[in-house]
């Protein structure tokens, strides 16, 4: 599994009502209606996901599966 497809199993594990086909450049927050309040579950998910620090700052502005898995993938080595 690559790390978009990693990122999108996250994402529908905090926002079960996604199914799969949803796009990776859809914003999380906007278009495909993930609560703001699980940010931060969303953020410890990946964190433990890929064994990996995900800078706070960065996380707020990747606001897509697109951007989240670009973000983590240099960290994984």
């Amino acid at each position: 599994m690559n790390v978009d497809d990693r990122v999108r199993a996250v994402v529908r594990r905090i926002a079960p009502g996604l199914d799969g086909s949803f796009s990776a450049t859809a914003d999380l927050y906007r278009e495909l209606g993930v609560k703001s309040v699980a940010a931060l579950d969303l953020l410890l998910a990946l964190e433990e996901e890929f064994k990996v620090s995900i800078d706070d700052e960065a996380f707020g502005e990747a606001r897509t599966v697109q951007k989240l898995a670009a973000m983590i993938e240099p960290k994984l080595g």
